[in-house]
């Protein structure tokens, strides 16, 4: 959805976003870009599923509420769709989903369970990778880890159509990683000015690390007061993401509202997607949702010609000997 100057009529000027955002510093990218020596190379294989990052620029924004919804308004519409908790040792998409893990991916890089085994299934019949808890060691995996970690989730994808990342927040070496091969990137960001800010960190980081090259990233606003809010909010994201990172293409892809509703699923350990169905909110992560599923089946239909994307997993795997 095009967000047009027409559609709202008291935009705050770019400017005062870049007041608070030093657009001039160098934004330190935290791994080197580039091949090591003697790297082995791994054939890469077409994707089997669409696997797609969700991240934000700071936490608090929402992004794992959105996570769940959309898996389970994803699944609604007959697509087999799995959530990686990929905020790994501090996890909590199982709290909001009502679940309790059996095991976590720590037990599977450790060899004490098989990646199956700690799959969880949720409402609607969605499923769940539980990321662990309490594990500082997870927070920065190695890269044995995390080669481990690319076999065996990727011994998942014929399994599933979407595969969701829910990534911790901002911009640390292990979130780099995960972005780098993924087939879409979400952010999810809210209209304050500090959630503002740390969206165009993020944005800044992924275009120095992808060497200024063209990235379509799509912006969710989350806990808006209006429509009118999250459209004034992604121009003035927009005005100065393009005036100093053209090369970043901002698709806004729908809003949130800040919702009672919300709330209480999150205080209940539902969904609102199933504890309030007819509510505003799950309205707007419906039609979301709906976009996301177009997305999708574009991306398939060309899966199936010449030239497909390569596996998410395998990307991942390539970029552990980098």
């Amino acid at each position: 959805m095009e967000v047009r100057s027409s559609d709202f009529s008291e935009l705050m000027e770019a400017e005062a976003l870049e007041k608070e955002i030093d657009v001039s510093t160098p934004v330190f990218v935290p791994f080197e870009v580039g091949d090591k020596h003697n790297a082995p190379r791994i054939s890469m294989p077409p994707a089997q599923s669409q696997v797609i990052c969700i991240a934000s620029g700071k936490g608090g924004t929402g992004k794992t509420t959105f996570t769940t919804n959309l898996a389970i308004s994803l699944k609604s519409k007959g697509l087999r769709v799995l959530i990686v908790d990929a905020d790994f040792g501090l996890a909590n998409d199982h709290l909001l989903l009502g679940l309790t893990p059996q095991g976590d991916i720590g037990d599977v890089l450790s060899g004490r369970k098989d990646v199956r085994e700690v799959l969880l299934e949720g409402p609607e019949g969605i499923h769940l990778l539980p990321g662990g808890v309490g594990s500082s060691d997870l927070s920065s995996l190695e890269d044995y880890d995390l080669r481990n970690l690319a076999r065996e989730i990727g011994r998942l994808e014929l399994d599933y159509d979407i595969i969701l990342f829910d990534l911790a927040a901002g911009i640390s070496p292990q979130i780099m990683r995960f972005l780098k091969p993924a087939h879409e990137i979400l952010l999810v960001t809210n209209p304050e000015i500090t959630a503002l800010v740390d969206a165009y960190g993020l944005i800044k980081s992924l275009s120095v690390w992808n060497e200024h090259k063209a990235i379509d990233l799509k912006i969710i606003l989350n806990r808006v007061k209006s429509r009118e809010d999250s459209i004034s909010s992604m121009q003035r994201l927009r005005q100065v993401v393009q005036k100093h990172i053209p090369s970043m293409k901002l698709n806004y892809m729908g809003y949130i509202p800040f919702d009672r509703y919300l709330l209480h699923s999150i205080a209940i350990q539902e969904p609102v997607i199933v504890s309030h169905p007819r509510s505003q909110v799950v309205a707007c992560i419906k039609a979301i949702s709906q976009r996301i599923q177009a997305n999708y089946r574009a991306w398939d239909r060309k899966q199936q010609l010449k030239n497909p994307v390569p596996s998410y997993f395998t990307k991942l795997e390539q970029q552990s000997y980098e």
